[in-house]
């Protein structure tokens, strides 16, 4: 008994199939490659300039809200050179530099103060000493108005030192003060020609005896009579 040819061998796909399926399958493939070199593109790009990411996912600088209040030192020059016991004036500018007065910002206030810091030992100076004005009270500042400051400052110590003014705000205390830009200061020592009254002694106390001495002199002339 023969088997019949057609139930041997096994039915052929028609070809159209297929190609209706390779035509179906090759924009997925065609979006995956496009996907991958994109990425690849970034994350190369991402490899070379790290800071330009870091900055456009930065809220910090993406943010345009920036605080308006600026505090500048105003003296003539950035480096004062004095002697010690000297008086120094520093002057600043404190400006609020917003100019649309609403009911959130039409006025501010805070502290104003200086700060001195010993340039070789690496620390802030006590004021005790230096100034009696430490810190200005600014009762309010309206939006685009600027308000002078003055310190007067004696020079207590030699050495080179640093100065600069601050400010913070009294609504938001435990943010960072605003801090101007700082002037240098060399504080030269005194020459003291006469330290400890020294030559008061040294040339004092020879002077009375020699006028002592004179004035015996003259009288036991007088009484010999060389002297009349």
């Amino acid at each position: 008994m023969k088997i019949p040819s057609n139930q041997l061998t096994p039915g052929k796909k028609p070809k159209s199939n297929l190609v209706g399926k390779r035509i179906q399958q090759s924009p997925i493939f065609v979006d995956l490659m496009t996907l991958a070199i994109g990425l690849s593109v970034v994350l190369f790009y991402w490899s070379l300039n790290p800071i330009a990411f870091s900055q456009l996912s930065s809220p910090v600088l993406n943010s345009s809200s920036k605080n308006p209040l600026m505090i500048s030192i105003s003296n003539p020059t950035k480096i004062i050179h004095e002697l010690v016991g000297k008086y120094i004036t520093i002057s600043a500018n404190l400006n609020y530099l917003r100019s649309d007065k609403t009911l959130e910002n039409s006025t501010k206030d805070g502290i104003a103060y200086i700060s001195i810091v010993d340039v070789k030992d690496k620390i802030p100076v006590d004021l005790e000493d230096w100034s009696v004005e430490k810190g200005l009270y600014i009762p309010s500042i309206s939006a685009g108005q600027s308000l002078p400051l003055e310190w007067n400052v004696r020079l207590v110590k030699a050495g080179s030192y640093t100065i600069s003014v601050l400010f913070n705000e009294n609504r938001n205390p435990f943010s960072d003060p605003i801090v101007s830009s700082r002037i240098n200061l060399e504080v030269l020592p005194k020459l003291n020609l006469n330290p400890s009254n020294v030559l008061l002694v040294a040339f004092g106390v020879p002077s009375l005896l020699i006028g002592f001495l004179g004035a015996l002199n003259y009288l036991r002339g007088r009484k010999t009579g060389v002297y009349r």
